[in-house]
């Protein structure tokens, strides 16, 4: 369901206008910058390393609407808390959540992280009925991604063309020697402001799978063979960088080429190519990602 304007939402649960549980100040927070920068004892000057972004703080100022009931505000900022509080989230490592947002004058995005600091009010304040706190939610990223549409992913599918031969001539002397390499371009587009982290899956049947952004010689690929019936499912963002199989293995040692990190899509159009082999032409690589914003 679309969200109206000052309206956010984090696991099914809705506050902001309208909802009995009203913001009172928001305020985003700047990325934290960390450089690698080098001083040279007794020179002047500074030789500069690299520069990385780290998440954002979001922050919420909440009070619970005056015409609600006390027993009324009290589950509201219950069913908050408990969000806010959920084990299943803090205690597992590298688990995020999806935080729904739409400011006024603005599209609905979306950002990832985790909710941390939720004070709680006073006993007494919670038998009036009424509740003020403040929360808030540590993004994995700087950025701000799309959340338009059906979940505000876009994705392309593609298959393999092979580039050559007639596909398989029975009968076949074993062990069976597959032959040349099939591909595939098409590409996707980046309409936001900021480059984006795709998320790559690769379903079998397919030996020595890669995706590659044409014209910039990064490639990624998989030294390995992928089965009829399974998939690897190679996620780029931030808060993931993994490499996992359908059933939940990792392949990131089966890796080769650019980095994850490095695997980025520019603003704007980009050619993707899918390479691999499979005599078969049923496997396919589909790539999702989200226009990334630098503001919401």
């Amino acid at each position: 369901m679309s969200l109206r304007a000052q309206q956010w939402e984090i696991a099914g649960v809705r506050f902001g206008y309208g909802t009995g549980l009203e913001v009172r100040e928001f305020e985003i927070g700047p990325p934290d910058i960390e450089t690698g920068d080098l001083t040279l004892p007794g020179q002047d000057g500074t030789v500069f390393g690299r520069d990385t972004h780290s998440g954002r703080t979001l922050t919420w100022e909440l009070f619970t609407a005056r015409q609600w009931s006390a027993s009324e505000a009290r589950a509201r900022w219950a069913e908050l808390q408990s969000v806010w509080s959920n084990p299943e989230i803090r205690l597992r490592p590298r688990t995020v959540v999806p935080l729904r947002m739409r400011i006024p004058g603005s599209r609905a995005v979306v950002v990832y992280g985790r909710p941390r600091r939720f004070e709680a009010p006073g006993a007494g304040m919670l038998r009036q009925g009424h509740v003020e706190l403040l929360a808030d939610f540590t993004t994995a990223d700087g950025l701000f991604y799309s959340d338009d549409g059906e979940g505000g992913a876009r994705q392309i599918s593609l298959g393999l063309v092979a580039s050559g031969g007639s596909g398989i001539v029975w009968p076949v002397e074993w062990p069976a020697v597959w032959g040349a390499q099939g591909e595939r371009q098409d590409a996707v587009v980046n309409q936001g402001d900021s480059p984006s982290w795709p998320v790559i899956t690769f379903y079998g049947p397919v030996a020595q799978p890669s995706i590659e952004i044409v014209g910039t010689g990064r490639r990624l690929s998989l030294d390995t063979t992928l089965a009829y019936d399974r998939s690897i499912t190679v996620d780029t963002r931030p808060w993931a960088r993994t490499i996992l199989r359908d059933d939940g293995a990792s392949f990131a040692g089966v890796a080769r080429g650019a980095a994850l990190s490095e695997f980025v899509l520019p603003v704007g159009q980009t050619v993707l190519a899918y390479r691999g082999t499979d005599l078969s032409g049923q496997s396919r690589c589909v790539i999702s990602w989200r226009d990334a914003y630098s503001t919401p």
